[in-house]
């Protein structure tokens, strides 16, 4: 944990010096020692709260805050011994029973870690500390082999913290991990398998291949000419890397052939619609793209180029019928190709309006 995140955990912890019996001289230490935690200064906190310590041992709290500055410092051992006392003196001490579970994942004692990491993740109720903790908890069960465990915490991970970048990067490691795994014993168990051709031709596509890929995809067609999916690959890999004149009928080929295999693929229907599109061959065009928008209604990639496709028939109207039903799409190419078709039907204030949206979206992209 780093020092900026580390303090802002820490606040949270971080209440008035607690009312219990203090010997005077201890209180005095006690202040100085929260108030250095407050400010960030871990080596004075430790300092300040040891000194209290050594006058009155049996502040439960203080050892906790003490565990608090350790933990915050990455002396993760010695916040581990502090945290364990604390809690043999009072139970009920909340700092150290959130704290040492994450004290103990943190030298790597995951067994010992992982009660206590799941029993604060589902009861505490902080969202900062329990982000922390449920990260904690994913990577002990997936360090210990609880693939399953680690993907539960990392889906309930989601849901609470859908954009935070640390919970996106965690859950993006497990499912790449387990992926990959996957995929290794699949080579292994069935290496002559259409499924495994398959693997073999998203990484030959992924190293920049696009003639291997084909070839394993080919492959896998012949030892399974159902396999969907390998058909419409294949399709997309020719559009976009092959320099011969004919590429494109070759390509539809490809997707005519999916569609035999998959009469629910939408992205295949998109493809050819956009293939149309490119050739100046419109009505096919839009003939594809509804049938893409019937088979998935929300495909905002289709809707976007049967608008462009009816606004170059110069069918506007029908255009904008298209694209309105995107028109909350975050795609600055909807709110461009809108601007357009309001100005063109004169209707200046909504084409503004898109404009205006379009800008906005822009940086983004």
């Amino acid at each position: 944990m780093n020092g900026r995140v580390a303090g802002c955990v820490l606040l949270l912890f971080l209440l008035p010096v607690p009312a219990f019996p203090q010997k005077p001289d201890a209180q005095g230490e006690v202040e100085q020692g929260m108030e250095a935690l407050k400010r960030g200064n871990f080596a004075a906190a430790e300092q300040h709260l040891s000194a209290a310590l050594k006058i009155d041992p049996s502040l439960a709290e203080v050892r906790a805050n003490l565990g608090l500055a350790y933990y915050a410092s990455h002396q993760y051992r010695q916040a581990i011994t502090e945290f364990q006392e604390a809690l043999r003196q009072d139970a009920n001490v909340q700092k150290a029973k959130s704290f040492l579970p994450l004290s103990l994942a943190a030298v790597g004692n995951c067994e010992q870690a992982m009660p206590g990491l799941e029993q604060e993740f589902a009861t505490n109720a902080d969202l900062k500390l329990r982000r922390i903790l449920g990260l904690s908890l994913e990577r002990c069960d997936s360090g210990v082999g609880k693939e399953a465990e680690a993907d539960q915490v990392a889906q309930k991970l989601l849901a609470a913290y859908p954009d935070d970048p640390d919970v996106l990067y965690a859950a993006g490691q497990l499912y790449g991990r387990l992926s990959s795994e996957t995929y290794l014993k699949l080579m292994k168990v069935a290496p002559n398998s259409a499924r495994t051709y398959q693997v073999m031709a998203s990484v030959a596509a992924s190293d920049g291949n696009w003639r291997g890929a084909i070839d394993a995809y080919r492959h896998a067609l012949k030892l399974e000419p159902t396999l969907q999916g390998a058909h419409l690959q294949v399709a997309v890999l020719i559009l976009t890397h092959s320099q011969e004149p004919d590429a494109w009928r070759q390509a539809l080929t490809e997707l005519n052939e999916e569609m035999k295999v998959d009469p629910t693929s939408a992205q295949a229907e998109y493809e050819m619609g956009e293939v149309y599109r490119k050739h100046a061959d419109l009505e096919p065009a839009i003939a594809a793209f509804r049938r893409a928008l019937q088979l998935d209604p929300a495909a905002v990639p289709a809707r976007l180029a049967l608008a462009k496709a009816l606004r170059q028939l110069d069918r506007k109207r029908e255009a904008l019928e298209a694209l309105e039903p995107a028109r909350d799409s975050d795609d600055p190419g909807v709110h461009f190709l809108l601007a357009q078709i309001y100005r063109d039907l004169g209707r200046t204030a909504q084409a503004q309006d898109e404009e205006a949206k379009f800008k906005k979206l822009q940086p983004a992209q």
